[in-house]
């Protein structure tokens, strides 16, 4: 539905990350530090104050159905991160932290190489280029990219 109708869900899928759980400091004493993500296709819509409004509500209203408690009146201070700002934050194409589109089938096999072609010595490493998105392959995203260094080293060390 989100990618294909691109529409907003209204039980959309919510990551919750509190930093303050684990290490003190990340929020003022007494206080929370919630960082929650959902899911959105990469549409300048997405921008729009109506549409941020209606995830919004969604969002709170399947946390307080969680929860069971109203946690609306509990947010002290809140900043929203859209597809729009997140593309004038990091230069990111759309607001995709991925990259391009993940979600066909060929997806896996058309990913950006972890190297240049046109640009000799320029590497890359990361969700958005081979193997894709998600911790562990961007690890291994890095892995690969330092291998193809040490190589072009050792090629370049030997023509020398």
């Amino acid at each position: 539905m989100l990618f294909i109708k691109k529409t907003i869900s209204h039980d959309p899928t919510i990551y919750i990350n509190i930093t303050s759980k684990m290490e003190s400091g990340q929020a003022p004493e007494g206080k929370e530090n919630w960082f929650v993500m959902v899911n959105v296709a990469s549409d300048v819509r997405m921008s729009e104050a109506a549409v941020i409004n209606t995830y919004r509500k969604n969002i709170i209203a399947k946390l307080n159905r969680i929860l069971q408690a109203d946690i609306d009146p509990l947010i002290e201070t809140e900043t929203v991160l859209h597809p729009a700002k997140i593309e004038e934050e990091t230069a990111s194409y759309a607001g995709a932290i991925y990259g391009t589109s993940s979600n066909s089938r060929k997806a896996a096999f058309v990913r950006h190489p972890n190297f240049s072609p046109a640009t000799r010595g320029l590497y890359f490493a990361g969700g958005s280029v081979h193997p894709g998105g998600g911790i562990p392959l961007c690890l291994k995203s890095a892995e690969i990219t330092s291998r193809i260094i040490v190589n072009d080293m050792r090629k370049q060390k030997l023509h020398e």
